[in-house]
């Protein structure tokens, strides 16, 4: 080692100086360029659902039969299907229409990509050999 290397009290008050006069926290600025593309990102996505449920309109409605027939054609044929459930949200917003395929059945309803939907939910249901209608 150096005899110049500073030990002890005079290190640990070299360091303290340095905290305290000449370093300088940046705080949120290192942070952002971390976040804030994933941030954007985010926020980009959140305003279009927005934009979209705002956009939204009611689809024809189905009778349960013609119903039941388009949800159990798309568990058959492994295709997806378009549902629009009958309910507005808390904003009193028509809801957007779901795609999915049809992974099971239950004794009220079917389940479309895990999510449990009951047969009175259901307003719209509809397969496009595999494609929907609905674009979003």
């Amino acid at each position: 080692m150096s005899k110049d290397f500073l030990e002890g009290e005079d290190w640990l008050a070299m360091v303290q100086q340095y905290f305290e006069k000449d370093y300088r926290e940046r705080g949120k600025v290192k942070w952002n360029g971390f976040f804030l593309s994933d941030h954007t990102a985010k926020l980009k996505g959140k305003n279009q659902k927005e934009q979209a449920a705002n956009q939204a309109v009611w689809l024809e409605a189905s009778s349960l039969e013609h119903i039941q027939q388009q949800v159990y054609s798309a568990y058959e044929h492994s295709l997806v299907l378009t549902v629009q459930k009958n309910q507005v949200d808390c904003d009193n917003r028509i809801p957007l229409p779901l795609l999915g395929k049809v992974s099971d059945f239950y004794a009220d309803g079917f389940y479309l990509e895990g999510e449990a939907i009951d047969w009175g939910e259901v307003r719209y249901a509809e397969v496009k050999n595999g494609k929907s209608r609905i674009n979003y």
